[in-house]
């Protein structure tokens, strides 16, 4: 496999290297965090003096926070009675999963040339995590770093960074989607076969099984949310 080492280091921050971001950017971390797990619903309203008091940080900091995630589309704000956790309808998240699987189909064209070794046992690894993993909350963030692994080569960081944010908006459905289809040895099977493609460095085919992988994920989770609405 060609090298492709990048100014960009491809492998995630240590926390300790956190210390730069501001207070209302790791309050941000922290809620977004708190949305995608599901401790907060959809609908559910964001307090900023209750907030401000349960984090210890003034209602500026908060303000600042709740922004940034309403910029995310994590949280939307409703006139006089303050922000909420943002609420997709079955056909908004199916628009959401079309973008998203474009993205990822181009990261993915780029990245396969790029693709090195140390990505490769990471990879590895991360399939061998997910597959004994049962907890949707645990097994979605094995499953991001897996994918931000995969394109993280492409060097393409704004649209890894913009399919990211979509993938912010829409995997807290696919958590809903899991706790209750519990449809993980179908996805291991895939990344698998997603992984075989990297190996091979056959990009053609990489994105082929990464665009299925993602429509059949995309198409479960707007069954189940169709059906959840009836």
């Amino acid at each position: 496999m060609p090298p492709h080492v990048k100014p960009d280091s491809p492998h995630p921050a240590h926390p300790l290297h956190r210390s730069y971001k501001s207070i209302s950017e790791m309050l941000t971390d922290d809620l977004r965090q708190t949305i995608l797990s599901g401790s907060l619903e959809e609908g559910e309203y964001l307090r900023q003096r209750s907030l401000a008091r349960r984090y210890g940080v003034s209602e500026v900091v908060v303000r600042e926070a709740l922004r940034l995630l309403e910029a995310e589309g994590l949280v939307e704000t409703e006139r006089r009675k303050g922000a909420r956790v943002s609420r997709l309808s079955a056909a908004e998240v199916k628009e959401l999963w079309e973008l998203r699987i474009q993205m990822e189909k181009l990261l993915t064209h780029h990245a396969v040339p790029a693709f090195q070794a140390e990505d490769l046992a990471r990879t590895t690894e991360l399939i061998q995590a997910m597959s004994q993993e049962r907890d949707p909350v645990a097994w979605l963030s094995l499953n991001r770093e897996f994918h931000d692994r995969l394109y993280r080569p492409s060097g393409r960081l704004r649209i890894l960074r913009f399919a990211n944010n979509l993938r912010n908006l829409i995997d807290r459905y696919l958590r809903m989607r899991l706790g209750v289809l519990q449809h993980y040895e179908i996805a291991h099977r895939e990344h698998r076969s997603i992984l075989v493609a990297y190996r091979q460095g056959n990009a053609a085919l990489a994105v082929k099984r990464v665009e299925a992988h993602l429509q059949r994920t995309a198409d479960s989770v707007v069954a189940f949310l169709t059906a959840r609405k009836k």
